[in-house]
């Protein structure tokens, strides 16, 4: 029998009392629970090779004892007030791979441990503004089909809606064009721990067999580096398991009440090769979304494919953990999803536009123990091409000289190589600190053809950008209740671009450096509230754009500073409640923006100033019922030219002055099932499509609507679903189509009604 400690006997052992254990080997996490709680904790034979999570906050004994050994396959038996023993725990059915995605956690949100802050942090103890949706069970599944429903879930998250695989990200009003140009975006996409998008569109990713997704709100330039104005869209898969076996499979059937027939197929296996030691985990899935955009003589025409696998390798050692991960998605879809007239889903005949997204990514990622020091070494290789195909007959031969019937095909290839190493580390005083040091090279080609009776280029272009880079962060204890936390990433950047049409080349090349600091100040009010002020900041780079099909020209770096203040009240395990501020401005700001030609050039248009507040609140009784709730008010406005002229009412792209949602579930039994059954509605108010009066566009001011029903049995899930109930046509984006755009207008509707029903099986 194996012994972690032995204590006397202690009647507090089932109170209440702060407990601070870090990520370690399971052995060591209990032992370090014993010392600080005074009980014995005993386990026959040897403990699985595994780190456990970290654990943080006021806790009984049995809590803490139960977040140390989610997912090792044990549980805690107690023997007498001051001693538990460990034994294996008894299988149970496995949980559905699809809650209801309007139920909340189980669980109250501090309970939820997130890692985009790069290091394993509670988020009731974060002085970051952090919106997360998580699955529960250990088992595979699709959390959420992709970003679209995630946005609807998370508050503060936009997006534009051009259609799967060409959409741009925003966080909190931070939006500078409903155009896919040249800019570096300002939402930085992680896939466990690895960046993967520079300037390219979302690749809207399928969300199978992932854990969560973390939105982490404001710039956070200070860990991150460029391209994180807006914020961190971190996505977490679910990491292979060494200690047992497991398998999923599901099937879903879809039917558009105005289109046609879709469906899916995913697969996850997880095989330990080495029991506690070594394990492999396999994700594969299919997909057939239905159009439903009918187009004269070619029916429902944007329907898309998209395709994707994942294979994961985690090894341990000791201390050690070793992670491989290689993943690609390939997304196919047939034609645009734009119309002419405001709530219709027909248009007239015209060619087909479809547009490609395919993406893959392989990283590594190797953490560790130095000392008292935690080591992690994170690389990762992105490879994002990304075409599409727009009808250009309207301007082809006025702007390039080539007779209509025409297409403009455009291709960008996206190549990212980003790398970096890191300690961190907390002492028994609670100051905590971690720093490192990064390289990031990312190549971006470009090239855009006028497809005609005879083929021109017209655009083409080639940018690298290269970044060294060393950050840190430290959080000091001023008392026990009150904590400062300074950050600052210390960067030089090369920036080399060449852009023009066949007859004219411009080229540049730019060294910049620079400091980017963030600082907060939070406190821990008691138990159950925590307060914090915090100010961060992040920059973009420069670089060239296309103005013509015969010229380009560069535009300068921007800047963005945030001022925020939040408050997280946790009146239970199931109760939590969540209130932030923020004020936001930037210098120089970037954007896209429509040629006359029907290209998109990127320029500095002036100064910005957003402002806005967040609420929301997770509720699960005792009863079953769950409630979610969550509120956003916001002001995005360009108040200054690049010419230094004030102006008034110029509304940033995209971005809704009110977002609302509420998510109502409740668990259920059926004739010998088990399952949950939920509703979820979500209101967006009016936004606009540029603050450029010639383009500006209305569109929003609509509400969705959404229900499932899950159950389970055995090792069986059925699952029904519904979304867009009320089938709502409303405008959601002003704009398909930028060499068509000044015709007339153009409107996206929303996908109507869709019943879907799925199958899943695990083991």
């Amino acid at each position: 029998m194996c012994c972690c400690a032995l204590a006397p006997g202690s009647a507090w052992a089932q109170q209440e009392r702060p407990i601070h254990i870090e990520s370690a080997p399971l052995a060591d996490a209990l032992a370090d629970l014993s010392r600080q709680t005074g009980i014995a904790i005993g386990f026959e034979g040897r403990l699985p090779a595994r780190r456990s999570h970290r654990v943080d906050g006021r806790l009984t004994v049995e809590q803490a004892l139960a977040r140390l050994l989610a997912g090792t396959g044990l549980e805690a038996r107690r023997l007498s007030p001051t001693a538990y023993r460990l034994v294996r725990a008894a299988p149970v059915a496995p949980p559905p791979p699809v809650r209801s995605a309007s139920a909340p956690p189980p669980q109250g949100m501090a309970d939820i441990i997130v890692t985009g802050a790069k290091r394993e942090e509670p988020l009731a103890r974060l002085p970051i503004s952090v919106a997360v949706v998580q699955a529960p069970g250990d088992q595979g599944g699709t959390l959420l089909s992709g970003t679209q429903e995630v946005a609807q879930r998370l508050d503060g998250l936009t997006l534009t809606n051009l259609g799967p695989g060409r959409n741009r990200q925003f966080i909190r009003g931070v939006a500078d064009s409903p155009f896919n140009g040249n800019s570096q975006s300002t939402v930085a996409i992680l896939i466990n721990d690895a960046r993967a998008t520079y300037n390219a569109p979302d690749p809207d990713l399928r969300l199978v067999d992932v854990e969560r997704v973390e939105l982490l709100k404001g710039p956070q330039g200070s860990l991150y580096g460029s391209g994180t104005l807006g914020g961190v869209y971190h996505i977490v898969t679910r990491p292979p398991d060494a200690g047992a076996f497991a398998g999923q499979a599901g099937l879903e059937a879809s039917l558009a009440t105005h289109g046609e027939m879709g469906g899916s197929a995913e697969a996850m296996i997880n095989l330990p090769v080495v029991t506690d030691r070594l394990a492999v985990r396999a994700v594969g899935y299919a997909a057939r979304e239905p159009g439903w955009i009918d187009t004269a003589g070619r029916g429902d025409s944007n329907r898309s494919e998209v395709r994707g696998a994942r294979l994961a390798v985690r090894a341990l050692a000791g201390d050690w953990t070793v992670d491989l991960n290689g993943m690609f998605q390939l997304q196919d879809v047939a034609d645009s999803q734009y119309v002419y007239a405001r709530h219709a889903l027909t248009r007239p005949d015209q060619v087909a536009e479809p547009h490609d997204n395919d993406f893959a990514l392989a990283s590594l990622r190797v953490a560790g123990k130095l000392g008292d020091m935690d080591l992690v070494y994170a690389g990762n290789w992105v490879d994002h091409d990304v075409s599409s195909t727009l009808n250009a007959s309207d301007l082809s031969q006025a702007a390039f000289g080539v007779a209509p019937p025409s297409l403009y095909l455009e291709q960008r290839r996206n190549r990212l190589f980003d790398q970096e190493v890191r300690l961190s580390g907390q002492r028994d005083d609670g100051l905590s600190w971690l720093a490192g040091l990064s390289f990031m090279d990312v190549r971006n080609h470009f090239s855009g053809v006028i497809e005609g009776a005879r083929d021109r280029t017209v655009a083409t272009g080639i940018q690298g950008v290269a970044e060294f880079a060393a950050f840190g962060d430290m959080r000091v204890p001023l008392t026990p209740a009150l904590s400062l936390s300074v950050g600052g990433r210390l960067f030089l950047s090369r920036l080399e671009a060449e852009q023009g049409g066949r007859r004219t080349r411009v080229e540049v090349s730019v060294t910049r450096s620079g400091f980017t600091p963030s600082l907060a100040l939070s406190w821990q009010a008691g138990a159950r509230d925590f307060l914090y002020l915090r100010y961060a900041g992040a920059r973009r780079p420069g670089g060239l754009t296309q103005t013509s099909a015969r010229s380009a020209e560069r535009f300068e770096s921007d800047e963005l500073q945030t001022f925020e203040t939040g408050w997280r009240h946790t009146a239970s395990p199931s109760l939590t409640v969540n209130a932030d501020a923020f004020l936001t401005t930037w210098s120089h700001m970037q954007s896209d923006y429509l040629l006359t030609d029907g290209l998109i050039g990127t320029r500095n248009v002036g100064d910005a100033r957003i402002y806005g507040i967040e609420a929301s609140i997770d509720w699960k009784a005792a009863s079953a019922w769950a409630v979610s709730a969550g509120l956003v008010g916001q002001s995005a406005l360009l108040t200054r030219t690049s010419a230094g002229l004030r102006v008034d009412d110029r509304h940033l792209p995209v971005i809704p002055d009110w977002k609302a949602r509420l998510g109502i579930s409740r668990d259920l039994g059926l004739l010998g099932w088990r399952g949950s059954m939920g509703a979820h509605v979500s209101y967006l108010s009016p936004s606009h499509l540029s603050f450029d009066p010639g383009l500006d566009r209305r569109m929003g001011d609509y509400a969705l609507a959404d229900a499932d029903l899950t159950l389970r049995r055995g090792g069986w899930s059925v699952r029904l679903s519904g979304s867009n109930l009320f089938d709502c046509k409303a405008d959601s984006f002003a704009f398909g189509n930028p060499f068509t755009l000044d015709r007339g207008p153009q409107y996206t509707p929303l996908r109507p009604r869709q019943w879907t029903v799925g199958f899943t099986k695990n083991w």
